[in-house]
């Protein structure tokens, strides 16, 4: 939704971007909640109303829509609270927290404009 949205740079009702996406109006609006009110997106109500972008795609990451639906990125059971009766003695779960780091901070440099552009590294991506 968020990169139609991007791609098109206009206010596009649900029934519009439901025939692009291949989903139905109903579910559009449903997700269209959460991400509104994490002030990505904007309503606009009425017959010619619909949902455009609050910000501009290149102020708006991946990450921003993970958040909106309160997603946090997690690879492994332990890392989301779940007991595991090896946590103390673990040899693994430095590597699941760097992973997590990593795909974290990936997923905040993406920004919609980088996908746009089908940047895989966005240009302001640092390589540490």
């Amino acid at each position: 939704m968020l990169v139609i949205l991007a791609a098109e740079s206009r206010l596009m009702s649900t029934a519009e971007l439901g025939r692009m996406m291949l989903v139905s109006p109903k579910y559009l609006r449903k997700l269209a909640g959460p991400i509104e009110r994490a002030g990505l997106i904007c309503s606009v109500q009425g017959v010619y109303g619909g949902y455009q972008l609050k910000r501009s795609p290149m102020d708006i990451s991946v990450l921003d829509l993970f958040a909106a639906f309160d997603e946090p990125i997690h690879i492994m059971g332990c890392k989301k609270g779940e007991c595991c009766s090896l946590e103390a003695d673990c040899l693994t779960r430095p590597l699941w927290r760097h992973l997590e780091e990593v795909i974290t901070k990936s997923l905040k440099k993406a920004t919609l404009q980088s996908l746009l552009r089908r940047e895989i590294i966005p240009e302001n991506y640092s390589r540490d």
